[in-house]
């Protein structure tokens, strides 16, 4: 996948571009990290929603990715062709478990959009200024006439009406499907990058070890030719 990769976008170096990949990963899964950590994370918490359990593997997984970009930044300043194998490794299984987590956020929040709206119309959309680290399903009264009453400082301080939620959730949803399509589509592109690097480096080492072989089987000619003159 990567052959005929010289220059990462185009015009970036493959090992400045390396270091930025491994930059990528350890920022962007930082903060999803983050966020996930403090409640404003809507996919997260959401998902989290939809199966308890999933809220801690979501988050674990994240911490695996972002563990992974560092590892890349150290290794990436080096040149080693060692590390540089390792981190291609570590961007294919970073690559493969953030598909796996982006993919398996969106179905569940697919499949429990009922559950996402209940819970938008007692707390309000999960977001920076409306944090929820509550992870338990939510349960209200299905009475046309039920509507949470705001109250500042309580659960329901930020609650929504059904046409907000419905309209929060589903641009919701179709944004994060675009934005993790786009994302994935980058990432396999960077590790492919990331393998032309441990690629070169790895062509690079045998040609050295051609050359010096050459030399010494030219030394040892000349030694044997001087015996026998």
């Amino acid at each position: 996948m990567s052959v005929g990769i010289e220059k990462c976008c185009c015009f970036i170096p493959l090992r400045l571009g390396t270091f930025l990949i491994a930059l990528w990963f350890t920022i962007i899964y930082l903060i999803d990290a983050t966020t996930g950590f403090l409640g404003i994370n809507a996919a997260i918490g959401y998902s989290g929603q939809a199966a308890s359990a999933w809220y801690y593997i979501d988050l674990l997984f994240t911490v695996l990715v972002c563990i992974g970009g560092v590892v890349g930044m150290f290794g990436s300043c080096f040149s080693s062709r060692k590390f540089a194998k390792i981190f291609s490794v570590v961007v294919w299984v970073n690559c493969t478990l953030s598909m796996l987590k982006y993919v398996i956020c969106l179905a569940l929040m697919i499949s429990h959009k009922y559950d996402m709206s209940r819970s938008c119309l007692r707390s309000g959309f999960i977001g920076f200024g409306n944090s929820q680290t509550s992870i338990n399903p939510v349960i209200i009264p299905d009475s046309p006439y039920y509507s949470p009453v705001r109250y500042p400082g309580t659960l329901n301080a930020n609650a929504a009406s059904q046409e907000d939620c419905d309209a929060s959730i589903k641009t919701f949803l179709i944004t994060f499907g675009v934005v993790v399509f786009v994302i994935q589509v980058l990432q396999f592109y960077f590790a492919t990058v990331v393998s032309a690097y441990a690629s070169r480096l790895r062509n690079g080492a045998r040609h050295h070890r051609l050359h010096d072989q050459q030399i010494k089987e030219f030394e040892d000619a000349r030694y044997h030719m001087s015996t026998v003159y």
